[in-house]
């Protein structure tokens, strides 16, 4: 193994080059541009950037913050996310490998980057992509979608293919019941996405959901800019009544109805079928798929507990209570942290919002931010604390657990 400091060094200066794209996808993204054609080029004269000018953080500095063409000022938010992604990086190398904070170890084992580097990297390009979406969220109020089934996707296939029993971070579920519960509640929400997209069922809100009333102000001030400057913005949605909302709502409780009763029958039938539970163990025996259960199983729970917030919240309210973006988020999310450390990272996320609200009051600052930046907090906190948190969560856990399984098995 190299000395230490210059693994650090190198994990800091690749996290910098992520962060170089980062910028690439928070510009383009939202605009439908292609994130690979052109080459990066200045957004004023339109000229190519030698490669020496795309070196993260020193390009920006030995150009003075300017086009090396026509001298236009090139935004320091450029170097400060490359900078904050390198950190980013850096910090949690030091965190996972050094002071071993992190993923839970199913046995006593500590995190070694020869061993685990491929979770480091998940969690890396997690944190990444959640930069770039709450950088997106930040200044346009809209979470891009594509990136939060990436996120899913790659959580389910690198759990599928890396996980093991002595792996920390590893998402593999003991129980053939909670296994069991996953899968149905797999088939369950495919088969409701299967009904969106062949239009037998109609998505909620088809002309977009109703600005929340936190946002709608700097909504329309943003969406009024973009159309000075002759950019072409989607249209803002209609206004919608209570009644109207409500019906929309039950549009998405009927949504979740398959997964939740599919999820229901699987687990009773392991539970109290013998036959099918001898032949779901031996199924289970196959590592990927208890891999891909167990992150799809983070997945179900980070979109539900998101998804009944927003359903209570606005029954409760009578307006929206949550974007849907948020429960795309956190189903990607939950694929790659697992059930237990995403339902922690959403009730992390107020305090997050918490501390930002006093500093903009403290700073007097007006400028609403989406809940989407919070949920990236309360993850990127819950990555490193969860094992604590849960420890001391589990007396009573286990207790409920307890209870819900007398109350299954009379």
């Amino acid at each position: 193994m190299p000395p230490e400091w210059v693994i650090l060094a190198f994990v800091f200066a690749f996290g910098a080059c992520v962060g170089s794209f980062l910028n690439v996808v928070v510009y383009r993204l939202p605009r439908g541009e292609s994130l690979s054609h052109p080459s990066s080029r200045c957004p004023k004269c339109e000229h190519a950037l030698a490669w020496y000018d795309n070196v993260p953080v020193l390009g920006w500095l030995w150009l003075g913050g300017k086009c090396r063409y026509c001298k236009a000022a090139i935004s320091s938010r450029y170097p400060i996310v490359e900078f904050l992604t390198g950190a980013l990086f850096a910090f949690y190398y030091i965190a996972m490998f050094d002071l071993q904070w992190g993923p839970c170890p199913p046995p006593v084992r500590l995190l070694d980057i020869r061993s685990d580097w491929p979770i480091f990297a998940l969690y890396m390009f997690l944190f990444a992509t959640l930069l770039a979406a709450s950088l997106i969220d930040y200044e346009l109020f809209v979470i891009p979608l594509g990136m939060c089934w990436l996120l899913a996707a790659v959580g389910v296939g690198v759990h599928a293919i890396v996980d093991s029993p002595s792996m920390r971070g590893s998402l593999l579920i003991a129980s053939p019941v909670v296994n069991a519960i996953a899968a149905g509640g797999t088939l369950g929400w495919l088969i409701s996405v299967a009904l969106i997209y062949s239009r037998l069922v109609r998505r909620s809100f088809p002309l977009g959901e109703p600005l929340l009333e936190v946002d709608r102000n700097s909504i329309v001030a943003e969406w009024t800019e973009a159309r000075n400057r002759g950019e072409n913005p989607p249209p803002l949605p209609p206004p919608y009544s209570v009644w109207q909302i409500y019906s929309e709502i039950a549009r998405e409780m009927l949504f979740l109805l398959p997964a939740l009763v599919l999820a229901a029958v699987f687990g009773l039938l392991v539970l109290r079928v013998d036959s099918v539970a001898a032949w779901w163990t031996a199924l289970l025996a196959t590592p990927f798929v208890k891999g891909a259960l167990g992150a799809m199983l983070g997945a179900l729970v980070g979109g539900l507990v998101v998804w009944v917030t927003r359903i209570l919240g606005t029954i409760g309210f009578r307006k929206v209570a949550m974007g849907l973006g948020d429960v795309h988020l956190m189903f990607g999310v939950g694929a790659i942290i697992g059930a237990g450390q995403v339902t922690v990272a959403f009730f992390i996320a107020p305090f997050a919002g918490m501390a930002i609200a006093l500093y903009l009051l403290a700073t007097r600052q007006k400028r609403e931010i989406p809940y989407g930046p919070y949920l990236s907090i309360g993850t990127a906190v819950a990555v490193l604390f969860y094992c604590p948190i849960a420890a001391w969560l589990r007396p009573g856990l286990t207790g409920l657990a307890q209870m819900l399984g007398n109350w299954a098995g009379s």
